[in-house]
């Protein structure tokens, strides 16, 4: 027996039966789900409507624009009903045909293919993600396959006419059969009856359908004209339950209802096979000028607005889509329509026409259900909001930020009109034909009684129970099966009689099925189905009004106000609720009206238990309709006079009875009674009405398995919407966490309710031991009982997510903006007065400068600025084990309904963007927008960045955005939706804020006489120099300034970086914010910080108060001290703004830096970008200087030994002097101990007798004692590179000399590294055993002074070059370690025996005469354009263009002195050594601390040219960066696609370029390039792309080509694609080169040519028939070889069909003249040889050919490989 469909409530005892059928005869009632419209005014972009439209004001102000949005089942049978039709994307140059099945039948102008044909039907099967959108589908205008029309006459001279649909829902259109001869025409009397009128009997008063004044032959509204042949079709107006289409609601000057076909553009299309998926959604556009007979009109007449919709086509059925209430119903999606212009009504200087609500919602929104015990997401019961605003905005909240900028938005449940009113009634489910009214509904009753409920042996009870009086009703009375007779207590003749409800044999049904008919269908193989269609006498009850016409669901509740939706569902679909409400039910109260409580009837307390006991509402689909209504603005509402006499007080969309003017008005309704449009009954003209229709899924709430139990490996219960797993779904909409195994929840399996022992698993609610099919799910059966507190610990239940919010609202930490606590969520706008009088809000009438009555209870408040922009975050968090989230926006706002602004202020009355701008092209910066959704790391955490961008230029009080608006936002994790939050965003004028700094004019602004700043003269009192100086240098002020824009700081790493951004405004109205806009590092939350280690910290200044507060002036110091591995360059730029917001409130992707020359930057949003390079320091000396490193001499003895290393640069061509150890006795010269020199060796000449070759220049290492010990290395070839020098002396006397490195051999010449090594050992004199080190000397001789000369030794033997990383140690180092100590810097905690540890990085402005800051970093100023501020004035960035230089450009070789300056050890032991000054060294020397790499420096290479090379191999790369070393051991190193490395020699250009050669790969591979100075340790901070392509074939100038035979065979010109890489190396466009050809001949004998062909410049096709050849266009530039940017390959395809020819180059398309030839037979080539054609020269590669055309995508995918 099957349950009770029209009830969302399950019935006890019965079983439900799922008829999982796919019918092709039932598709027809099952493809809408979702659907609403909404309309605008038009503007001058709406050049559709065409000009004589825009070229007349009249027919502007009556033209809408409508916007129509629905989604339909995806895999329906698209054009086999309703003359549906599709086609895909029209393409350039043509229009595509529209296609069907059918659909139209022997309408011609319809259908393209024929009379029904199964294979047309389009089912929109997957190809690609994407594919189908921009396809079309036609929603027309018709009945059944026809269009409305006059047809006829037929042969009684009789028409039928059904142009006009029927006003009634139950009207049928069909004339009544003239009976007795009378002639066609006569008048009979009506007798369709409107049971929405609840009327009983065959007579009613009222009850009857009127026949409308405006059908054919109308005499009067009580009577029809009647036909000759009784066709039983509709004759004078289109039935509702045949009609489809959209109409407008006016008419033509015949008086027929104009209307139009919705022509649908796909724009998502979703394949999942699921409940709530495998859909379509589609958009609509289309114009309309409303009119009466011909004469335009704004509405209908004084007090009725024009009444549009869209109707086609039927809802989802019951036994095969599970939809609970309105299945197999019309539907009926009607707005109203009432042209209004509000600012011209009441005569205010500017005006924009009003605008009808927006909706949006999901196609289908899931509800779990949710218990009266259990707290929802919003509070209590099922909950959730519908989505919709208004966008038009008040012209007088312009002048402040006091009013609500935009409309309230009303929100009611649509009335059984709105939704429809008609639906299909078929007895049993599934069997046609439907029954739409109550007659018909009745009869298919009776012929399933009278068939179905039969016992055995015996005969039906009689349909229709006749009263007699002695059969338990009276005479008269008659009950059909199903019916109750309640007698009437003002009826004496039922004073006998009681209740009865007469089932006549629906006993003998009741408990089990009975078939009413079969269902026939074709299966697969053509085998007949027949499914057995049941009758029961409870499912198939007497009709009831509330039950057989449209309805929303049971128990459904909504708040006017908010939108709030509460539903009753029950706890699941089992069991009865019986349990108190644990929260407040839904109470809301009117305002104004304490005393009055919407559905006081059904709703209660906390704590109540209703009686009796709710039986759960069955889960599965329901239909819901709401009525969305705001102000229309119209004055007729409230200065004419309403009669309702006349015109009636019933409404017809809702049914219900008007509220009439106030007594004693004289019948004028009030201007505040027009404004009440949360008044559901107000009349129509108040308020303009927009539809939202869609479904809501009702099923239990899903569980996942824990993570922390189980792997979640396993599938587990297909829910409605995944297969198993939850957690998995990934765009750019949704974010997920991992996979979840789902165990329970999510639908609903076949049960019985009276079946006794059924358990949850059984049921799908949940089911654990899904989750333990996972082998290590973590219990053990033995030692562990599974009790229910266990089970539910394994399998979780969902729970919705949650904001994420401020830690206290209006703290800009990155979160979800935050009601106050006073203002926490309440669903209404209207503002409130605190009832508590201690609370804050009581105590203080401002909340951060805005008065409370500006701020609405339950708003999250965001203050922001005029003409600057608005961000914020949205950061949502899921708490349970697996996520899939995404965060919705609630109505933003577009740019076309911002007004322009006046100098002074006032709305011009003019759009601040056009519709198109702000809707189609998308480029009105006025728009809100949502960026895409981010995950914060590994976190459930997830977070969407608001943004509102503003046009900075312009002045405050012309900005067009709105001052005070609401936007509104949900977390939805696909199966759940959170609460909403709603942020009131309030926009002020500010003044303008100044970066402080030494501009003089500055000081002039601040410290007048009339205006001094006391917060600036205290920064300025701390700078000790005049700030008005005309030669002041902004690098020369020691306060703590804003630096100036541009500025350079070189720093080393363990170098201290610090500067302060201080900000103010004149106003001194804080808060003020300083951020980092761009170029630091991208915090989890989105927003940008400093660079890893560096601070970014707030200084507050002290208002004297004794309070610390964040004010005016503002200041933030960034300090930094990078690390070894950071060198590399940064760009940082900072952001100052007029309110301190949340940091990611900061655009992030702009920069004023990137776009110079200097464009004006307004004061209220200054940037400031400035380079910091993180460089290495060496030592460079000249002429005769040296460092003196003495200090570490004392430590190295003979106890264990010594090592001395040091790197050097060599510039001389002499022997030259590297480092000197000796000692000095009281009153002698020095004593040398051990010299290291550099020698050079005799250059090596060739001659042949022809040509003489200089071999180069050729240096040794050379090892001296005091005793003239020598010990020299082998001769190494020296071309300007650095070399890496280590002896070491063990006590035994060992002696060891490396000269760049230990290694005894080097690589082979296939590793192209071709260094050389030099190792030498000998041994030192021994004294006792002992070898005697320099340490030893001094430690026995006390009066000695020892000396480390690292450079010169004296005036006559000198070092020129560079020195760097010196590490002195008091032990031997064996070579393993030296080799690994090579080329990495030290860590001195980690190293034993270092007694001395040098780097140089010493060098610094600091001291120096040039003027630098305190701290030992260096600054340089880049130098002002000529168009910078020439008066270094206030606006923008800092420049003053004068006569003296800012500051140097960057580092130059002598501004870092190291004459006399410390040299600091690293060590840790203090061995601090120390440069020599001019007493102590050559006076005219010099010695200076230089930026410069060696091969101790990791490099920061940052790109290549060109990046893509090809696989054989030798293509040279340039590598632009920072910190090459002009080294033998620079490297480039590149991953092969094997998994291998090559390792290729690097060429040295300079310390920002090196080359190296592409070493070539064997196949096709994307190569991540590395580069080093050491040889070893590969910077793999930087991994460059290099694409590596294949091999090729080379085209000579003089001609060659590659000829595919037949080609035609394969491909041909009416259908295919060819592409190739080509790489040109000609330069000359004085003729055509052939590339790729299709040569051969026409179906007509003459010769055929279509061939891409290269001009020098560009790729260009021709065609060539005969004689005659034509240009079909050309691609965009591809420059050829050595052609500068872009020149080298390009990827080529030519695509081609019989409508479309296609150009693709380098993935960018160009649309061609499509080609005329047509070859029969052809061979394809590549390049030429033909006398007359010019040869290609050049190389191709990769060549294809498809027999098919081949979209942009295809071809891009193509291109790469795939």
């Amino acid at each position: 027996m099957e349950m009770r469909v029209a009830a969302g409530r399950w019935t006890p005892k019965l079983v439900l039966v799922l008829v999982l059928l796919q019918a092709s005869s039932l598709v027809s009632g099952s493809h809408f789900r979702y659907g609403t419209m909404s309309w605008r005014p038009i503007d001058a972009t709406d050049t559709e409507v065409g000009q004589t439209i825009l070229a007349d004001p009249i027919l502007v102000r009556h033209t809408v624009a409508f916007e129509f949005k629905a989604a339909y089942r995806r895999d329906y049978e698209w054009g086999k009903f309703f003359r549906e039709q599709y086609r895909p994307p029209n393409v350039a140059g043509g229009t595509q045909v529209w296609k069907d099945g059918g659909s139209c039948y022997t309408e011609d102008s319809c259908s393209v293919l024929g009379i029904s044909n199964p294979s047309n039907y389009m089912l929109f099967p997957f190809i690609a993600q994407g594919f189908y959108v921009g396809w079309e589908i036609k929603l027309a205008v018709g009945r059944s396959y026809f269009e409305l029309n006059v047809t006829g006459p037929n042969a009684n001279d009789e028409l039928s006419d059904t142009r006009r649909p029927c006003v009634s829902p139950f009207d049928t259109g069909d004339k009544p059969l003239c009976r007795g001869g009378v002639p066609s025409g006569t008048q009979y009397p009506t007798t369709q009856i409107d049971p929405t009128t609840n009327c009983v009997g065959s007579i009613c008063a009222g009850s009857l359908v009127p026949y409308e004044i405006t059908y054919p032959d109308f005499v009067s509204a009580l009577t029809v004209p009647c036909e000759q042949v009784d066709d039983a079709e509709p004759d004078y107006c289109s039935p509702w339950s045949q009609t489809y289409g959209f109409f407008f609601g006016d008419s033509d000057t015949t008086g027929i209802p104009l209307s139009t076909d919705v022509v649908l553009e796909i724009t998502e299309m979703n394949y999942e096979v699921t409940n709530v998926g495998n859909y379509l959604l589609g958009t609509a556009s289309f114009y309309h000028t409303y009119q009466e007979a011909g004469v335009p009109k704004k509405k209908k007449d004084d007090f009725t607005p024009w009444t549009a919709y869209f109707t086609g086509g039927n809802r989802l059925t019951y036994s095969t889509d599970r939809l609970i209430n309105n299945h197999q119903g019309r539907f009926r999606l009607e707005l109203t329509v009432n042209l209004n212009y509000p600012g011209e009504v009441i005569g205010k200087q500017g005006y924009v026409p009003n605008n009808s609500p927006v909706m949006t919602a999901l196609p289908v929104l899931p509800v779990p259900y949710t218990g009266r015990s259990e707290i929802s997401a919003n509070g209590v019961l099922a909950t959730f909001q519908v989505s919709g605003f208004d966008p038009d905005i008040d012209p007088e909240a312009y002048k402040g930020n006091k009013l609500e900028s935009n409309e309230a938005v009303y929100y009611f449940l649509g009335s059984q009109r709105k939704m429809g009113m008609l639906l299909a009634n078929q007895v049993p489910d599934l069997k046609f034909p439907s029954r739409w009214f109550r007659a018909e509904y009745e009869e298919a009753r009776r012929d399933c009684y009278l068939s179905s409920c039969i016992p055995v042996g015996g005969v039906a009870d009689p349909f229709i129970l006749v009263g007699t009086g002695a059969n338990l009703i009276p005479a008269g009375v008659n009950l059909t099966v199903g019916q109750t007779f309640t007698p009437d207590p003002l009826n004496a003749a039922h004073n006998a009689f009681a209740t009865f409800k007469y089932e006549g044999t629906c006993s003998e049904c009741a408990g089990g099925n009975r078939t009413c008919t079969q269902l026939r269908e074709e299966g697969p193989s053509g085998i007949t189905i027949e499914t057995p269609l049941n009758f029961t006498c409870e499912l198939y009850e007497p009709w009831d009004n509330n039950v057989n016409l449209a309805h929303q669901p049971e128990r459904l509740y909504l708040d006017r106000y908010s939108g709030v939706v509460q539903w009753e569902t029950g706890i699941n679909p089992r069991d009865v609720d019986n349990a108190t409400y644990v929260t407040d039910f839904w109470n809301h109260r009117d305002p104004g009206d304490e005393t009055k409580v919407t559905y006081a009837k059904r709703l209660a307390a906390k704590g109540t238990q209703p009686s009796p006991e709710q039986e759960p509402l069955q889960p599965g689909f329901y239909n819901v309709v709401f009525d969305v209504r705001s102000y229309s603005h119209d004055p007729d509402c409230h200065l004419k006079v309403y009669d309702a006499a006349t015109l009636g007080s019933i409404s017809p969309h809702t049914g219900k009875a008007f509220t009439l003017p106030a007594p004693g008005n004289g019948g004028l309704y009030t201007e505040a009674q027009c404004k009440a449009v949360d008044d559901e009954n107000m009349i129509d003209i108040a308020y303009v009405s927009v539809p939202l229709d869609f479904l809501l899924f009702l099923y239990p709430p899903a569980s996942w398995c824990s993570k922390s139990k189980c792997r979640n490996t396993q599938a587990g219960i297909t829910t409605f919407r995944d297969e198993g797993f939850y957690g998995t779904q990934n765009d750019v909409n949704v974010l997920s966490t991992g996979s979840c195994t789902i165990c329970g929840g999510g639908e609903w399996n076949l049960y019985d309710v009276s079946a006794a022992g059924l358990t949850d698993k059984q049921l799908n609610l949940t089911d654990y031991t899904v989750c333990l099919q996972d082998d290590d799910c973590k219990y053990d059966f033995d030692t562990v009982a599974i009790t229910p507190a266990i089970e539910a610990d394994i399998c979780k239940r969902n729970t919705p997510p949650k904001w994420v919010d401020q830690a206290s609202a209006g703290n800009d930490d990155g979160n979800t903006p935050t009601p106050r606590l006073a203002d926490r969520p309440t669903w209404s706008t209207l503002r409130v007065v605190p009832s508590d009088p201690t609370s804050a809000l009581a105590s203080d009438p401002f909340i951060d400068g805005v008065p409370i009555e500006n701020v609405y209870p339950g708003l999250a408040l965001f203050l922001g600025q005029r003409s600057s922009e608005v961000r914020f975050n949205l950061t949502a968090v899921d708490e349970d084990d697996c996520v899939e989230m995404q965060i919705l926006p609630i109505g933003l706002f577009m740019g076309y309904t911002m007004y322009t602004m006046t100098e002074d202020g006032l709305t011009k009355g003019t759009q601040a963007c056009t519709y198109k701008d702000a809707t189609k092209d998308r480029n009105c910066i006025y728009n809100m927008k949502l960026e895409l959704i981010r995950r914060i790391g590994t976190t459930n955490q997830f977070y969407r960045t608001f943004i509102w961008k503003a046009n900075d230029t312009l002045p405050q009080i012309q900005d067009p955005r709105p001052p005070n608006v609401i936007v509104c936002f949900i977390p939805f994790d696909n199966y759940q939706i959170g609460v909403r939050r709603c942020v009131n965003i309030i926009l002020s004028k500010d003044q303008a804020l100044f970066w402080v700094d030494a501009r003089p004019k500055l000081r002039e602004l601040f410290l007048s006489e009339n205006e001094r700043n006391d917060a600036f003269e205290e920064i300025v009192s701390k700078c000790g120099l005049s700030v008005t100086g005309p030669n002041l240098k902004h690098y020369e002020n020691p306060c703590e300034y804003t630096p100036a824009d541009l500025t350079t700081f070189y720093i080393s790493p363990g170098q201290t970086l610090e500067f302060y951004m201080t900000a103010m405004q004149d106003s001194g109205n804080p808060p003020i914010g300083i951020y980092i806009s761009e170029g630091g590092t991208m915090r989890a939350n989105g927003t940008v910080g400093p660079p890893e280690g560096a601070t970014f910290e707030y200084l507050e200044y002290d208002d004297k108060s004794g309070k610390t507060h964040l004010r005016d002036p503002a200041k933030r110091r960034f300090t930094w001290t990078p690390k070894e591995g950071q060198q590399c360059k940064y760009v940082l730029c900072f952001i100052g703004n007029n309110t301190r917001e949340l940091e990611e409130s900061i655009e992030f992707t702009s920069t004023f830096f990137w776009t110079r020359p200097f464009v004006p930057i307004p004061a209220l949003l200054d940037e400031r970008c400035y380079t910091i390079v993180v460089a290495d320091q060496q030592l460079a000396l000249q002429a005769g200087s040296f460092v003196d490193a003495a200090a570490a001499l004392p430590s190295l003895t003979s106890d264990c030994g010594m090592t001395f290393s040091m790197w050097f640069f060599p510039e001389g061509t002499t022997t030259m002097p590297l480092a000197t150890f000796g000692y000095t006795k009281p009153g002698e010269t020095d004593n040398i101990v051990y010299m290291l020199e550099w020698d050079p060796v005799t250059a090596v000449v060739f001659h042949d007798g022809i040509t003489v070759q200089d071999l180069g220049q050729y240096y040794r290492l050379k090892f001296s004692t005091g005793q003239s010990y020598i010990i020299q290395t082998d001769a190494e070839f020296c071309v300007n590179e650095w070399h890496f020098l280590t002896f070491t002396i063990a006590p035994n006397g060992n002696f060891v000399l490396y000269l760049d490195g230990v290694e005894t051999t080097h690589y082979s010449d296939d590793d192209r590294d071709f260094h050389v090594v030099a190792v030498e050992t000998g041994s030192m004199p021994v004294v006792d055993g002992k070898v005697e080190i320099i340490g030893d000397i001094l430690n026995n001789n006390p009066g000695y002074t020892g000396f480390l000369r690292i450079g010169s030794f004296d005036a006559v033997q000198t070092f020129n070059g560079m020195i760097g990383d010196v590490r002195i140690y008091s032990r031997v180092l064996t070579a393993e370690e030296i080799g690994a100590k090579q080329f990495v810097p030290l860590t001195a905690t980690s190293e034993v025996g270092l007694e001395a540890y040098y780097k140089f990085n010493d060098g610094s402005q600091a001291d120096n005469t040039l003027g630098n800051p305190q701290g030992n970093f260096n600054k340089y100023r880049a130098q002002p354009p000529a168009s910078a501020d020439p008066d270094c004035n206030l606006a923008g960035d800092t420049f003053c263009n004068n006569d003296v230089r800012d500051a140097p450009e960057g580092p130059f070789g002598s501004e870092m002195k190291a004459k006399g300056q410390s040299v600091t050890d690293l060590s840790g032991n203090n061995n601090h050594a120390i440069g020599c000054d001019d007493a102590n060294c050559r006076k005219e020397s010099t010695m200076y601390f230089v930026f410069g790499p060696s091969p101790i420096t990791p490099p920061c290479p940052q790109e290549t040219s060109p990046d893509v090379v090809h696989v054989d191999g030798g293509t040279p790369i340039a590598i632009s960066g920072i910190g090459f070393a002009r080294s033998q051991w620079l490297k480039c190193s590149f991953s092969m696609s094997d998994g291998s490395i090559k390792v290729i020699k690097a060429v040295h250009s300079d310390n920002s370029t090196i080359i190296c050669a592409n070493p070539g790969s064997p196949d096709l591979t994307v190569s991540a390039l590395e580069v080093t100075n050491g040889g070893v340790n590969f910077f793999t901070n930087f991994q460059i792309p290099i694409y590596m392509m294949e091999r090729v074939v080379s085209f000579p100038e003089t001609g060659g080509k590659v000829t595919i035979k037949d080609a035609c065979d394969m491909i041909g010109t009416n259908l295919f694609s060819m592409g190739a890489w080509v790489y040109p190396l000609s330069q000359s466009s004085s003729a055509l080169e052939d590339v790729i050809s299709l040569i051969g001949m026409t179906s007509n004998d003459q010769t055929g040519l279509l061939s891409v062909r290269y001009d020098g410049v560009r790729f260009v096709v021709h065609e060539k028939i005969g004689n005659t050849e034509t240009a079909l266009g050309e691609s965009p530039d591809a420059p050829a070889h050595n052609m500068g940017e872009g020149s080298g390959w390009h990827y080529v395809m030519l695509s081609g069909n019989t409508d479309r020819l296609v150009l693709y180059m380098d993935g960018e398309s160009t649309e061609l003249t499509a080609t005329s030839i047509s070859l029969s037979t052809c061979d394809l080539e590549l390049g030429t040889t033909t006398t007359g054609r010019k040869a290609f020269f050049g190389y191709v590669e990769e060549m294809s050919a498809f027999s098919g055309f081949l979209n942009a995508c295809d071809s891009y995918q193509i291109m790469w490989g795939n």
